[in-house]
């Protein structure tokens, strides 16, 4: 049974559990494309900056909701790979490289569609909450974690309305706060979480991080 209406049902629920400490001075940085909606509603509500993380998600051989590794961008430092699921397919990692290509592609053609090709945004000592609709085997989010990282950020923070199984139990220990009202719900999918879960389309992201206030220039 869904526990969410639908996106901004969950934003509102996640909405009265951010901590104090978390203020618009934090960067409120939405996954593409499904925590979009959801990040920017955190955002307005405190005030705070939005920004996006473009991730592609790969999907293993033959099942391509099954992550096999995400991808930010070119280069080993902007993906995360799944041992467990490469292992169970016999792939190599440069198997893994060739199969995440067109994420990698598809990464470079979202920025280019809804941020004009602008640089990532500056992190370096920012505390960052990283946000997305649900979590399902963790990969995607470790993917942005390290993305995170890689950037410079002092602190991250991850806000999410559904975790799937045991995904939170392999996210980094320093990760603080960690905010899931629902963290290790027996759904098949993140979408069964949501009565209402439609795909977040090119248009609605560009429009939701250039309308964003306070979002300054780099």
């Amino acid at each position: 049974m869904a526990i969410y209406r639908d996106r901004a049902d969950a934003a509102e629920r996640l909405i009265p559990l951010l901590p104090a400490t978390v203020d618009r001075n934090w960067i409120i940085l939405g996954l593409a494309r499904g925590g979009i909606p959801i990040a920017a509603r955190i955002a307005k509500a405190l005030g705070a900056r939005l920004d996006v993380l473009i991730l592609r998600k790969v999907g293993a051989p033959g099942n391509p909701e099954l992550a096999l590794a995400a991808v930010t961008g070119p280069g080993p430092e902007r993906m995360v790979v799944n041992d467990a699921v490469r292992t169970f397919h016999r792939l190599s990692l440069d198997d893994v490289a060739r199969l995440s290509a067109p994420a990698v592609a598809e990464v470079a053609r979202r920025r280019k569609l809804w941020l004009d090709d602008a640089p990532q945004p500056s992190l370096q000592g920012r505390h960052v909450l990283l946000v997305d609709d649900g979590i399902a085997t963790g990969t995607t989010m470790r993917a942005a974690i390290r993305m995170v990282r890689y950037l410079g950020a002092a602190q991250i923070g991850i806000a999410v309305p559904v975790a799937l199984g045991t995904s939170l139990r392999d996210l980094p220990a320093d990760i603080a706060p960690v905010l899931c009202p629902h963290p290790s719900d027996p759904a098949p999918g993140v979408g069964a979480a949501y009565a209402d879960f439609p795909q977040v389309t090119d248009q609605e992201v560009r429009d939701l991080i250039t309308k964003a206030p306070d979002r300054p220039a780099q």
